[in-house]
């Protein structure tokens, strides 16, 4: 995903069920913290799985280059364990050496069109994976969680496999990033804005998400948003 403002802005983010990979091509962003400060964003920057609404500050002339992976996929490229990116943006000095990185940001600047760098950055990428030993489980899981739009138990899931449930959570977050439980909460919810429902009535839209009542449902969207689910249906 290419970002281009010639203008500032502010980005509000809904909760992510992807790691990615961040290049500040041109500009400034900013992530705004609880409290009112700002926190100026490396150029290059890794962002793990979020539960939670973030807000960015672009500044005037920002250029964003974000390679965004399918849920489980990072973990080709790194033995790192993803649920340690959780919630959290890792300058990616941590993820590959400064070098190679400052490197990737002077070729993505050098490309004249956005195909370019793409080419760029998925040569870069292929040359990265270290294994191409995908595990199975955890990737069939992750397929059922999205079939059922986040609608579903560990128990249910766990049930079906040929592992215990502590291995299974424990694969489950060292390759996708979080517990299986925060990962079908994050699908459920997206799923309000992925594939939203015609009926506007709130209690209709919680029950339709899987919430058991319109409370659990509100205090749910507060949570993730920062917004009352009346201001966005």
């Amino acid at each position: 995903m290419i970002l281009e403002c010639t203008e500032s802005m502010v980005l509000e983010t809904l909760p992510s069920t992807s790691f990615s990979l961040n290049y500040i091509l041109r500009g400034s962003i900013y992530l705004l913290q609880n409290d009112g400060s700002q926190i100026d964003l490396p150029k290059a920057v890794s962002f793990g799985i979020t539960q939670r609404f973030f807000h960015f500050t672009f500044s005037d002339f920002v250029t964003l280059f974000v390679v965004i992976f399918n849920p489980g996929f990072a973990s080709t490229i790194t033995d790192k364990p993803l649920n340690e990116f959780f919630e959290k943006f890792i300058p990616m000095d941590e993820f590959f050496n400064s070098k190679t990185n400052l490197t990737m940001l002077q070729q993505l600047k050098g490309q004249n069109s956005h195909d370019k760098m793409v080419e760029v950055i998925e040569r870069f990428l292929v040359n990265k994976i270290a294994s191409n030993n995908l595990d199975s489980i955890i990737y069939d899981s992750i397929s059922e969680i999205k079939k059922k739009r986040g609608i579903i138990s560990i128990k249910e899931l766990v049930n079906k496999l040929p592992i215990s449930r502590d291995t299974f959570e424990k694969r489950f977050r060292h390759l996708v990033g979080t517990t299986p439980k925060k990962y079908a909460s994050i699908v459920r919810f997206r799923n309000l804005f992925e594939n939203p429902v015609e009926n506007s009535r709130l209690t209709d839209i919680a029950l339709d998400a899987g919430y058991y009542d319109q409370s659990h449902f509100i205090k749910d969207f507060k949570s993730c948003t920062g917004k009352l689910p009346s201001d966005c249906f």
